[in-house]
C-alpha cells in the first residue's frame, strides 16, 4: 500500500530535497510551499504523514499541525527545526500534535526514518481503529 506524505515548507529548495530523497520510497509525496494551501486539500485524501518546517510563513509550523490534526487526527506529524529552536517549540508544544522532531539542516538518513516510523506507527493506529469499528 502506497501512503500520502506532504510535506509543507516555503523554501523551494528544501521541498526539491525532499523530494529527491523520498523519489525511491513507494509513497504519494505532496509538497506544499504555503501553509494555508495545504490546509485547503486536507479533506480530499487520506493522509499518513505530514513533515512541516516549524517556521513557515502565515503561521508557525506547531500551528499548523494543531489545524491539520484537527481535521485529520491520524495524521503523523513531524517538524523540521533548527537546533536553536528546539527549546522553544518544545516549550509550546502541545501533547500529541508533534511525533517527532528532525533537526535542519535535514539529513537524509534521519528524516527518511522518521517518515519510516511515523508510517509504521499510523498503520498500527489505523489497524486499531478498524478492528474496532468491525
Amino acid at each position: 500500500m502506497k501512503f500520502n506524505i506532504m510535506f509543507v515548507d516555503d523554501s523551494t529548495s528544501v521541498l526539491e530535497s525532499l523530494r529527491w530523497m523520498f523519489k525511491d520510497e513507494s509513497y504519494y509525496l505532496f509538497a506544499f510551499d504555503n501553509p494555508l494551501d495545504a490546509l485547503q486539500v486536507i479533506k480530499t485524501l487520506e493522509w499518513a504523514v505530514v513533515v512541516a518546517d516549524h517556521s513557515i510563513h502565515n503561521m508557525d509550523g506547531l500551528e499548523f499541525l494543531k489545524r491539520f490534526q484537527a481535521q485529520s487526527p491520524r495524521t503523523m506529524g513531524i517538524i523540521m527545526t533548527g537546533y536553536n529552536e528546539i527549546k522553544e517549540t518544545l516549550d509550546t508544544l502541545s501533547p500529541g500534535c508533534v511525533y517527532r522532531f528532525v533537526k535542519k539542516p535535514l539529513d537524509d538518513i534521519e528524516i527518511k526514518q522518521a517518515v519510516k516510523a511515523a508510517i509504521s506507527d499510523y498503520e498500527k493506529n489505523t489497524d486499531v481503529k478498524r478492528q474496532a469499528i468491525v
